[in-house]
């Protein structure tokens, strides 16, 4: 919540030099979502987050999507850095995915391990669902907020 916030706020301010940095790394102009459809999909992902964790708290089995949500948060972090790497500077959201989510993501995964809480094959999988969420799936709720 706290990082969506950090996103939501910095954003505004961001935009233009993120359109210019990626149409100069792509070759290309590029024109991302506006600062409004950005705050429609912020909504969208916290509400779904926390509407996972209320089912979680109500039904075990849905426990493991928390644990598939915090995957895609750990792998948030990676590429909040490299957007600051790339922009040569802050990007929004790099400084509660450093200092936020980096911590609680290692800790998290720390007591599952700890506590065999998960089978091998739901940690092999893991990484598989993050990468799909994060990407294919998170493109597809920006190119959506976009349509008119």
């Amino acid at each position: 919540f706290v990082h969506n916030l950090e996103e939501a706020y910095a954003i505004g301010p961001a935009l233009p030099r993120l359109e210019a940095t990626w149409g100069r790394l792509l070759g290309r102009p590029l024109m991302l979502p506006s600062v409004h459809q950005y705050y429609i999909a912020l909504v969208i992902v916290t509400g779904i987050a926390f509407g996972l964790l209320l089912v979680a708290r109500l039904w075990d089995p849905a426990s493991y999507a928390l644990v598939v949500l915090q995957a895609v948060m750990t792998l948030n972090v990676l590429t909040h850095v490299l957007g600051a790497v790339l922009l040569v500077g802050y990007a929004p959201g790099v400084v509660t995915a450093i200092l936020v989510e980096a911590p609680t993501s290692g800790l998290v995964f720390h007591r599952l391990r700890e506590a065999r809480w998960m089978s091998r094959a739901q940690w092999r999988l893991l990484p598989f669902l993050a990468v799909l969420l994060h990407g294919p799936a998170l493109v597809g709720l920006l190119a959506w907020v976009r349509t008119p």
